[in-house]
């Protein structure tokens, strides 16, 4: 498999990535895209169906979830519970559990991500058990760390409230 050697040394960085070997990076590489977005782009909305997962190479990207006055999958009244940065997933657990978006995913400034494709991943972890062990632990630590993160954030936000 040829894998253009940028992508692959991007995925080569990613967390729990490093031990595999070139077939197994090449075959998550045959699954990316990288994707440079100018500021205000929505990734994607509450409801949305994608089980696609990004990864952020650089820039900064707001994660918001619907306001409790708010019409479903509108920006009006959503609250920001998380930035993320360089090095950061996010759209890890429609990937893992197959439901629907529950936040939207917006950039805060021009931003570059590596768009994994998630039916073409999926695929690619059920071909090869090695890489499908790596990705699945890569992003299930990676859904719990955000489910930490927004639920300290969630946390400080109603403590602002009282």
């Amino acid at each position: 498999m040829s894998m253009d050697s940028g992508t692959a040394d991007i995925i080569r960085g990613m967390e729990g990535l490093s031990q595999l070997d070139d077939n197994g990076i090449a075959a998550i590489a045959s699954t990316a895209s990288l994707r440079s977005v100018p500021e205000g782009t929505v990734f994607y909305t509450v409801d949305a169906v994608s089980s696609d997962v990004y990864f952020v190479i650089s820039g900064i990207v707001s994660v918001s979830i619907c306001g409790p006055d708010a019409p479903e999958a509108s920006p009006e009244g959503d609250m920001e519970v998380l930035v993320l940065r360089s090095g950061s997933f996010f759209g890890e657990l429609s990937f893992l559990d197959g439901a629907r978006r529950h936040l939207t995913v917006t950039a805060r400034e021009r931003t570059l991500v590596l768009c994994l494709d998630g039916p073409h991943l999926k695929a690619g972890c059920e071909a090869d058990a090695s890489v499908g062990r790596a990705v699945y632990a890569m992003l299930g630590k990676t859904a719990a760390r955000t489910a930490r993160d927004i639920s300290m954030e969630l946390r400080n936000i109603l403590a602002a409230r009282s």
